[in-house]
């Protein structure tokens, strides 16, 4: 294929959030774009899952929009899309659903992960270092345990934007950027039969592993109305929406370092050859391109918390530009409201604010939670680059945050280092649509096409000092709570009494 985006490439970016689908232009530019809000149920005990046939739905039901704002579906060329990962969508012979998608912020696998661990050799804990409860094989262990009607029924198990992509095609398969903490964690037992039996999970649940730049098949005769007009068109592979979201803002070439602010934050950077740190995620993302970082729990999610809690009926856009009116100095923020991942990796750690005194109103609590946020950041940025040895040149960013231009620079500020945000609000869907033209020997001049417009944020250097300086603070607090976490996160709560102090 030649070089630019294909004439009426149908791209789709899918969120824990929303869904978004849009047709974009040979230039690169969004013709027709549909959004449709989601969300994923949080239990009282904490467990987050989704139904994926609402995924399905959604994706028909901004077919249908698209093509009352006037899109012609019949001419697009291909279909390419990336999805939030870390979310285990079961399935079985059939291609049918048999539980929930378990989604990225679960971790209800933690206990039934310990007993596996006490079952097997010591050493296996050391072979696999990245085994949390957040890790796709945690969650398959509490299926199998708490629900083994259901997990007999399991043929596989695939992500978020492979179920569409089935879906459209009838074919389940995925890409090797997604699949590849399995990989890794099937590849270090390969051999240890003792540990393989104990586990009881085959590898060949895993799905085929393809190049995010590879057909999966055609959509099939007989979809919904919605669809027929795309019967045969092409569906590529995709991949994660970090990946999407990277390669769409320019940030997927070595030396740079790259974040996504949407409903969590994912931060690292780009390096031409691997390198590893405890805590943070390697993988390889093109043949000279490895990624060295990984998601947190929350980004925008925190800031609406703190709408919530702070400032009711307020958007987030008002409650930050209020927030930042205030020249008080805030409390600090631990961002660990639902445990963390990267790079702790710890269901147990709680939130906290540290540092209160008399004057402060609800805008530092908020000022504070945006902060807490990039705090958090900068550890998995500096730790990424100690390991490679380097910093980087600067950051691109994306996701809904970095059409904030406070919290761009705030970001700028706190993590020393410019950033750029591209033109193109929706850089998913820029990066699904490159591969419906492209292959990965492209992707340098996809990255350079899409940096040669965009805004720049500069660090302001007169804070330099002041924000260096709460950043030690922030980590002190953190190793200093974390015990204390602990003990929160397990202890029971005081039976209830009636108001009159009598037990009912």
């Amino acid at each position: 294929m030649t070089g630019g985006l294909a004439t009426g490439v149908l791209a789709y970016d899918l969120g824990g959030s929303s869904l978004r689908v849009a047709v974009v232009s040979r230039q690169g530019d969004i013709e027709k774009m549909v959004r449709l809000p989601l969300e994923i149920s949080r239990s009282t005990e904490g467990e987050f899952e989704v139904d994926p046939a609402i995924w399905w739905q959604a994706f028909q039901d901004a077919c249908g929009q698209l093509q009352q704002q006037g899109a012609d579906l019949g001419r697009v060329k291909a279909i390419a899309g990336c999805g939030f990962t870390r979310t285990q969508v079961p399935i079985d012979a059939q291609g049918h659903v048999v539980h929930p998608a378990i989604t990225f912020q679960d971790s209800r696998g933690a206990g039934v992960l310990q007993r596996f661990l006490g079952r097997v050799s010591p050493e296996v804990s050391r072979r696999l270092p990245n085994l949390n409860p957040y890790h796709p094989i945690a969650r398959m262990l509490w299926l199998q345990a708490e629900k083994p009607d259901v997990w007999a029924k399991v043929k596989m198990v695939i992500e978020p934007k492979d179920y569409l992509n089935l879906q459209l095609t009838g074919q389940a398969c995925s890409d090797r950027i997604s699949q590849n903490m399995l990989a890794e964690f099937f590849a270090a037992l390969e051999g240890d039969r003792d540990t393989l039996d104990a586990l009881a999970i085959a590898p060949a649940l895993c799905p085929e592993k393809r190049s995010p730049f590879s057909q999966v098949g055609v959509v099939r005769e007989g979809l919904p109305e919605a669809l027929a007009m795309l019967a045969g068109k092409p569906v590529l592979c995709g991949s994660t929406d970090t990946w999407g979201c990277v390669l769409g803002s320019g940030g997927l070439n070595p030396g740079a370092g790259y974040g996504i602010s949407g409903t969590s934050d994912v931060f690292g950077v780009i390096t031409e050859t691997q390198f590893k740190s405890d805590g943070l995620i390697s993988v390889q993302w093109g043949p000279r391109q490895w990624q060295l970082g990984g998601p947190t729990q929350g980004a925008a999610s925190r800031l609406q918390w703190a709408a919530d809690r702070f400032c009711k009926g307020q958007s987030i856009e008002d409650m930050i530009e209020w927030a930042f009116e205030s020249d008080r100095t805030p409390p600090l923020f631990l961002p660990y409201l639902d445990g963390e991942r990267t790079p702790f990796w710890d269901a147990d750690l709680r939130g906290a604010f540290v540092g209160l005194d008399g004057a402060h109103e609800p805008r530092d609590f908020v000022r504070a939670v945006a902060e807490g946020i990039n705090f958090l950041a900068r550890i998995i940025l500096e730790r990424a680059e100690a390991a490679a040895g380097r910093p980087v040149d600067h950051l691109c960013l994306s996701g809904g945050l970095a059409n904030n231009t406070v919290l761009c620079q705030l970001k700028a500020d706190i993590l020393g280092r410019p950033i750029f945000v591209p033109q193109a609000s929706e850089s998913g869907l820029i990066g699904a649509a490159s591969l419906a033209c492209s292959d990965s020997g492209q992707i340098s001049e996809i990255t350079q096409r899409i940096m040669a417009k965009g805004i720049w944020y500069t660090p302001d250097a007169a804070l330099q000092d002041i924000y260096d300086e709460r950043f030690e603070i922030f980590k002190e607090a953190g190793d200093a709570l974390e015990s204390i976490s602990h003990r929160i996160s397990r202890s029971k709560a005081p039976l209830s009494r009636s108001l009159n102090g009598k037990n009912q």
